[in-house]
């Protein structure tokens, strides 16, 4: 019984260690790598199980969770037979796993600052196409409407009241460590895609060819747009290894330019200089940031005039993007026809229209943020969005401490993409991560507002000077 209670323990420890991501990571990767989408699914949702039963704290199972996605290599996964079998087995051991959790931790209700705006984006949903669509067109969007719905809203729940870690966890630099080792997985994908390509290197950037499964470039970069502020974060916390976690940052910057996602680099022109800026005037390290910066430009320079030609060619396809709508202002315009149609209730997350060819498991993308709120759900979504959105916005600026400002400027890099994407409606993985992130966000501000009352001292205050 007491070696069980020691290894019980010494797992709960190993699990707050770097290596933990990193053993996640690298899992992901090699079955991303090797096609096996499935066992690595496996292999994390069975971790997951574990982590539910022996531990309280919900932050461990954060990296299986966003992940797992990344295993996918093969976008028509859920296609395959054997997938689906595999699947029911593992959801009745997760479902039993989390049972078992809050049985031995047992929920505390509590009204969290974004419960009442995920529950009306939750009813927006659900409205969505009421007296537009017919019942066979209205469950064409289901999927959506539970993932973007009542799954982010329970997901948002749990990990504010399941995030619980250890007092000598320092769970800011945690969850930084989760995000920068996603970023290493989908670099070290990127990397082996263009290795496995017979296309030469600026012919697949020309012809945007760059898919990894689970996503293509434009989901790479909104992904290391989020990510990369987190190397920061960790630069200015790190006195010792400060100037690797800002190379780290500044190699997930770059990695965007060699993506040439239009949205992804107008994004990062708006948020780098911010970040930059704040790192030099408030951030921590800055002798280290600035060497960084330093070799890199140097390195950079040094590559410059060994591949001038390489060069001379990116350029030329860089200058040849134009921040356009890239054939977009027809969806614009028939967002506008459909809030017309049903503007109440808009028409819904089912409708299909004639500009898009609709993959399985997708919907009729607007590609942008306002106009899919008010094509698909009418004035309804719209003051839903809103009100989340202002809500969101109160807890990203409640301080301008390190770590909110790091997380914050990421999900602001993700929501100007979404201004000329499908970011904000797509539940995996992107929304998945910006729930995680601004939940972890509400949590640091609960916490850091106690941590400041109980550093006041009622009993030591002078009432006649106060």
């Amino acid at each position: 019984m007491k070696f069980f209670e020691y290894l019980k323990n010494t797992s709960r420890l190993s699990l707050y260690t770097p290596i933990f991501p990193m053993i996640c990571g690298f899992v992901t990767f090699f079955c991303w790598m090797t096609g096996n989408s499935l066992l690595g699914m496996t292999i994390l949702l069975l971790i997951t199980c574990v982590v539910l039963i022996i531990n309280e704290d919900i932050l461990p199972v954060l990296p299986c969770l966003i992940y797992m996605i990344f295993n996918t290599s093969n976008n028509n996964i859920l296609n395959e037979d054997k997938t689906w079998p595999v699947m029911f087995v593992l959801a009745i051991l997760l479902i039993g796993a989390f049972i078992s959790h809050l049985i031995s931790y047992p929920i505390k209700f509590k009204n969290y600052k974004l419960t009442l705006p995920f529950f009306a984006i939750t009813i927006a949903l659900f409205a969505g196409g009421i007296g537009f669509l017919s019942l066979k067109q209205y469950l064409n969007g289901i999927i959506f409407i539970f993932t973007l719905g009542p799954v982010m809203l329970i997901l948002y729940y749990l990990i504010m009241t399941y995030t619980r870690p250890p007092k000598d966890v320092d769970y800011k630099k945690y969850v930084c460590y989760i995000m920068i080792t996603l970023g290493f997985i989908i670099v070290a994908e990127m990397l082996t895609h263009f290795l496995r390509s017979d296309e030469p290197f600026i012919e697949m950037l020309r012809l945007d060819v760059i898919n990894l499964g689970w996503g293509n470039r434009n989901g790479i970069a909104t992904l290391l747009a989020i990510i990369a502020p987190c190397g920061f974060y960790l630069g200015y916390s790190d006195k010792k290894f400060a100037w690797l976690f800002y190379t780290i940052g500044l190699i997930f910057f770059g990695f965007i330019f060699i993506t040439f996602c239009r949205s992804g680099i107008l994004s990062i022109l708006i948020t780098f200089p911010v970040l930059l800026i704040y790192s030099f005037t408030k951030g921590a390290n800055r002798s280290q940031l600035l060497i960084s910066i330093c070799v890199l430009a140097i390195l950079i320079s040094i590559f410059v005039l060994i591949k001038k030609e390489f060069i001379l060619k990116a350029f030329e396809h860089i200058s040849d993007l134009s921040f356009t709508t890239s054939g977009r202002s027809n969806l614009y315009e028939e967002a506008l026809v459909c809030f017309i149609k049903n503007p109440m209730f808009g028409v819904g997350m089912g409708y299909v229209g004639p500009n898009l060819h609709l993959a399985d498991f997708c919907i009729y993308w607007f590609h942008n943020t306002l106009l899919q709120a008010l094509a698909s759900m009418g004035i309804i979504g719209v003051l839903a969005y809103c009100y989340y959105y202002f809500v969101r916005g109160k807890i990203m600026f409640s301080n301008f401490k390190r770590f909110n400002v790091s997380i914050s400027l990421g999900i602001i890099a993700f929501e100007i993409q979404s201004l000329m994407d499908a970011g904000s409606f797509l539940p995996v993985p992107y929304v998945l991560i910006v729930v995680i992130l601004t939940a972890i966000l509400e949590f640091n501000n609960t916490k850091e507002s106690k941590t400041f009352m109980k550093s006041i001292d009622v009993n030591n205050i002078d009432v006649c000077s106060a």
